[in-house]
């Protein structure tokens, strides 16, 4: 079976359970190494709490055993997206106009040779098409979902540092 298909076996295994749990599937990604890791992401309207993300993991290694989806040894990791969230779809991003996110390409970006890496503030998002603003006037960056390898939110943490001299 090729990736995709696994990929959309597991997904179709995994959606009724997460929605059983009355939680929303964020997203998933099969990770390799030693050991495949299932690395599943879901939200809740008022978050997610360990117990619900226990419970989901039972649920979910139980089903994907009886399915026999994967021959080989794999770790299941069950957890909420986080404060640096990582993106499944141009659709999630389009949430986040004006926040930072990180991104990574397949391959460099032509307007910027040799280059992968970018960080910048989401500034639109049309179908699969992103436009970030990058800092240090560097203008805006254009790219296609398809072309990138991974993307993630990037939270900035308040200034909570005191000493601050009022005026």
């Amino acid at each position: 079976m090729t990736g995709n298909g696994l990929y959309q076996q597991i997904k179709d295994i995994i959606t009724p359970l997460v929605e059983d749990a009355e939680l929303t599937l964020w997203g998933f990604e099969l990770g390799s190494g030693q050991r495949m890791v299932v690395r599943i992401y879901v939200e809740g309207p008022d978050g997610v709490t360990i117990d619900q993300c226990a419970k989901l993991s039972r649920h979910i290694g139980l089903t994907l055993e009886v399915e026999d989806v994967l021959s080989d040894a794999y770790t299941l990791e069950v957890s909420s997206p986080g404060l640096e969230r990582p993106f499944f779809s141009a659709e999630q991003v389009a949430n986040y106009i004006g926040k930072p996110i990180a991104i990574v390409l397949r391959d460099p970006h032509d307007d910027f040779p040799g280059r992968r890496k970018f960080q910048g503030e989401v500034k639109s998002v049309t179908d699969n098409t992103i436009v970030l603003t990058l800092p240090d006037d560097e203008g805006d960056l254009t790219v296609d979902w398809n072309d990138l390898k991974k993307a993630h939110l990037v939270h900035i943490f308040p200034d909570t540092s005191k000493g601050k001299k009022k005026k």
